[in-house]
């Protein structure tokens, strides 16, 4: 008898656990130090995660088996799923939330810096609810997995299938012979970029609180803010700025940085990738600028240029800030914030969405079948610079692109039925399967994920772990207990 979760599984699950209880110890320091109403309420929470998560890793034993392809989809979809439902528990029980679905559609916006927030008012929470929300975004971003393969125990060559498995994008790549190392590496960058984040912001005149969350929130692409206007609340063009440059280096591949560290410039000049989202942002802010001069939403050109180059930055990398309301700004600047929320970032960043080199690849596609309409004969294959595009990755990328929007599609009709209006409920969808954050209407950026019914806040959860899991992983995830109990019900009819 086959079982559904292997003691492998298990495990695994509860290292993590392990590693989940003691994140939250940061939070509940700030709480005690400023003698916060939710020190309880971590405190319950860390309990309860470490005696499940010890009580898993000591009762069931890994022995020598390494993890298969099949085992990685399976982890990666358990911790997710395990993260957003007992990271869920202190917001549940300091009462920040009235339900605990609410709890977890704001553990799960953290984890897969979406930024979707439940909250209607974020001043009045504790300040260890609020560093836990910006936590879970910088933890998320870099991914729950990497720092698992970083630092748990030796997982053998299954560490390669944990990390093929969770991190964004085509292709999953090495940067150093052991992966181990390769997420050791990745991991400090992304640390080094934080700091030197959290340096810039408290310069500009943040205090130290707000600077740590929001550079948490910004290398996290997640877009928390401890602010109810989120950055507009701090009237700071450098804040602004500086957030905004930030937004499109966390957007880029983490691989550069390491060729950058390493002073492999060629490397950076030759990414097809990075040229493609660099053009991206500026020709969307560009056209966004005029677009506000046309029709006069801000009569000065510097207010133009600041204004729609932050909002451009922040959801083509599906981080999700906002300094203004672009909910008033005219239906063209609208449309092209709503496509950017589908192309999002680079390939290997933290960002959510298609990623860039998906988007240029199927236009590339594209522009070969127009060309094969008047050479028939001609083979002419797809390339990214000097590389050829295999036919196998093509179909890979036109089926995940055909099953996004398909599930676009469906997240959407399923919230419109639920009583929410179109505009919100598939500008939602776009929000919550990009990871991005704010949709229009009543999801704008000022508005709020709250007064949704407890199904649709069930439906965008599960875009927003599809979307961040790169839908395939997810899914496969999904189905597991079907094929488990398939071959379970196989296995039976095999005895008799």
């Amino acid at each position: 008898m086959k079982a559904l979760f292997e003691n492998v599984h298990l495990n695994i699950f509860g290292k993590f656990l392990l590693v989940l209880s003691a994140s939250m110890a940061v939070p509940l320091a700030i709480s005690l130090a400023w003698d916060q109403p939710d020190v309880p309420a971590f405190a319950y929470s860390i309990l309860f995660i470490t005696l499940l998560g010890g009580g898993l890793a000591f009762l069931f034993k890994t022995g020598e088996k390494e993890l298969s392809i099949r085992d990685g989809y399976v982890l990666v979809g358990l911790i997710w799923l395990g993260a957003g439902l007992l990271g869920a528990l202190p917001f549940y029980f300091s009462g920040s939330v009235p339900t605990y679905i609410d709890a977890v559609f704001e553990t799960v916006s953290g984890f897969t810096t979406t930024g979707a927030t439940v909250f209607a008012v974020i001043e009045d929470k504790p300040l260890g609810i609020l560093f836990w929300r910006s936590l879970t975004h910088w933890l998320g971003g870099m991914g729950i997995i990497v720092l698992s393969v970083a630092f748990l125990p030796r997982l053998g060559a299954g560490a390669m299938q944990l990390f093929r498995a969770e991190v964004p994008g085509p292709s999953a790549e090495r940067l150093m012979p052991r992966i181990k190392e390769t997420a050791r590496v990745l991991w400090l960058l992304y640390a080094a970029l934080t700091a030197v984040l959290v340096l810039a912001l408290l310069l500009a005149g943040m205090n130290w609180f707000d600077a740590v969350t929001h550079a948490f929130s910004t290398l996290g692409t997640g877009g928390f803010s401890s602010k109810n206007l989120s950055v507009a609340a701090f009237a700071s063009p450098w804040i602004d700025v500086i957030l905004t440059l930030f937004m499109i280096a966390a957007g880029a591949n983490f691989t550069l940085y390491y060729y950058l560290y390493n002073r492999r410039w060629s490397l950076i000049w030759e990414d097809r990738e990075l040229r493609f989202y660099l053009a991206v942002v500026a020709g969307a802010g560009l056209l966004i600028t005029l677009n506000l001069l046309f029709d006069e939403v801000y009569t000065s050109v510097w207010e133009s240029l600041h204004q729609s180059f932050f909002q451009v930055a922040s959801l083509v990398t599906t981080t999700g800030f906002s300094t203004a309301d672009f909910n008033k700004w005219p239906p063209l600047s609208q449309g092209i914030l709503i496509t950017l929320e589908f192309f999002g970032g680079s390939a290997g960043s933290t960002a959510g969405a298609l990623k860039m080199i998906r988007v240029l690849i199927m236009l590339k596609f594209i522009g070969r079948e127009f060309y094969r309409l008047i050479h028939p004969k001609i083979v002419r294959p797809v390339r990214m610079g000097n590389r050829v595009i295999p036919e196998e990755m093509l179909d890979s990328i036109a089926g995940f692109t055909l099953l996004y929007f398909l599930v676009f599609l469906l997240a959407g009709l399923a919230v419109s039925a639920m009583g929410v209006d179109l505009l919100s409920a598939f500008t939602g969808s776009a929000a919550t399967l990009g990871n991005v954050g704010p949709g229009l209407n009543l999801l704008g950026p000022l508005g709020n994920f709250g007064f949704l019914p407890a199904g649709a806040k069930i439906v965008y959860i599960l875009c927003m772990l599809l979307g961040r899991l790169e839908l395939f992983t997810f899914i496969l995830f999904l189905l597991y207990p079907f094929t488990g109990l398939s071959n379970l019900l196989k296995s039976r009819r095999q005895l008799r």
